[in-house]
């Protein structure tokens, strides 16, 4: 009899089996980096592609992350690489919805013609309680989502990394999400800016602060998020100074942290 536990990833592989061949919009996450390892080892290496969206607002640890995966997996990837694209220049409430329909319409296209009809992204239950506009651009473009049709969440994802022996640097991976996240909405987006923020929190999960944010307000404020236990380990670790002078050097002039800790999606302004 299959266990409790096994379900969904039974469910996973019926719904990854008919496809025969498959590209994995791989962003270096956990999320996608399961999905791919799962493809991989449902169908065969030779039989997915990785797709990875190279942009200014894409954490560089999570690209060279995914490159690593394909590498390790011999999985092909493609890497398509985009500017800063005009319609999110002035970073609108949107976004998502805008940056996820023009990405995905790209990395289809690529996948088409390297002769994979179908590319499937990690979206999956937990995402269906947060604010999600890129959600409609994937239904309007055909992406398919096969850990919302596994009905899996993050829990279980997490679950099925362990179960395939996944070191845990992917399984027990923060979810993060793209820089765009962490400027206030209608701020002009700058590559500058974004690589700024990138090494801020860079710098903070190199002092063991992994599920950090760092969100941007106004010209020169960088307001830090921290989860609860984060929270106690930057009051107790003496980082202050530390964090201070780093974040100064990249160009903050006022550096808080948020007493009420991280918050999915706090610059969310939903339109």
């Amino acid at each position: 009899m299959t266990s409790p536990a096994k379900i969904p990833f039974e469910r996973l592989r019926s719904v990854l089996l008919p496809m025969e061949r498959v590209a994995v919009a791989l962003s270096g996450g956990l999320d996608s980096s399961v999905l791919l390892v799962a493809a991989a080892d449902i169908l065969g290496a030779d039989r997915c592609l990785a797709l990875t969206a190279e942009t200014p607002y894409v954490m560089r640890e999570e690209l060279r992350d995914s490159a690593a995966l394909c590498r390790r997996l011999g999985v092909r990837q493609e890497k398509l690489v985009f500017p800063i694209l005009p319609e999110i220049a002035e970073n609108p409430p949107l976004r998502c919805y805008l940056c996820k329909h023009a990405l995905f319409s790209a990395l289809a296209g690529r996948a088409a013609e390297l002769g994979f009809p179908r590319v499937a992204d990690g979206s999956n239950t937990d995402d269906l309680g947060d604010y999600r506009p890129g959600r409609k651009a994937l239904h309007e473009l055909g992406i398919i989502s096969p850990f919302l049709e596994a009905g899996m969440g993050k829990a279980d994802i997490r679950l099925l990394a362990r179960t395939l022996n996944l070191p845990e640097d992917i399984s027990e991976k923060p979810a993060y999400a793209c820089l765009l996240t962490r400027l206030e909405h209608g701020r002009p987006v700058t590559e500058s800016l974004l690589r700024r923020v990138d090494e801020a929190e860079t710098f903070l999960r190199s002092l063991g602060l992994k599920g950090c944010r760092v969100r941007v307000h106004g010209e020169d404020l960088a307001r830090i998020e921290l989860p609860g236990p984060e929270l106690g380990l930057f009051r107790q670790g003496g980082l202050s100074e530390a964090v201070v002078s780093r974040l100064r050097a990249l160009g903050f002039r006022h550096i808080t942290l948020d007493l009420e800790g991280y918050s999915r999606g706090s610059m969310n302004k939903p339109s």
